[in-house]
């Protein structure tokens, strides 16, 4: 009895210090914006904030894979298309690689689903195992290793993203597997669903 109410103790003040941090960004992040200019990658931020918050949920955002591996429970986020569709999620304690691999590697999901490099993102987020990730086309969630969309995943691209995620292997060492879909047998490409 006496060691269960200890547990009970122990897990309630982890996450009082989880909640705790949680707000301490977010007051950090909002007094580094309003001393500067808005730029459009802060304008979105805020828009993805605004809308955690009309949801009750927090939204963290860190400035770089550096400053989220100086922290617990964070985790690069990948989306792209229009609808902000969630391509990746991996807890950063996972990333053996650098940033502009990982800018490779969101511009060549985004060129294999969508093509729209402009709307191709890479987050740093607070945001534990377990955590769902608001985006278009169901969103994502954060599993303890790489979650890939499951459209990406049905085409076999998990063993080789995981690597690139790892380190492993770079993105150019798997370009043939972004090659755009062949053409139909009408001569179009293969765009369905996308």
């Amino acid at each position: 009895m006496k060691g269960e109410r200890t547990r009970i103790l122990l897990t309630l003040a982890v996450a009082l210090g989880v909640g705790f941090l949680v707000a301490f960004l977010r007051q950090r992040r909002l007094r580094r914006r309003r001393s500067q200019p808005t730029e459009p990658s802060e304008a979105a931020r805020h828009r993805a904030s605004v809308h955690a918050e009309d949801r009750g949920e927090s939204y963290v955002t860190l400035r770089s894979l550096e400053e989220a591996r100086m922290m617990d429970h964070t985790a690069v986020i990948m989306r792209g298309g229009v609808s902000g569709q969630v391509y990746l999620t991996v807890p950063v304690k996972y990333v053996g690689t650098d940033e502009p691999m990982l800018n490779s590697l969101v511009r060549a999901l985004d060129a294999f689903e969508f093509g729209e490099p402009h709307t191709a993102t890479t987050r740093y987020e607070l945001a534990p195992i377990g955590s769902g990730i608001d985006g278009g086309r169901g969103g994502g969630y954060v599993i303890d290793g790489v979650w890939l969309h499951p459209r990406l995943s049905d085409q076999g691209l998990l063993p080789f993203v995981s690597a690139v995620v790892a380190g492993r292997q770079s993105v150019d060492d798997g370009r043939t597997q972004f090659a755009p879909a062949p053409p139909t047998p009408d001569g179009d490409s293969d765009q369905s669903g996308r």
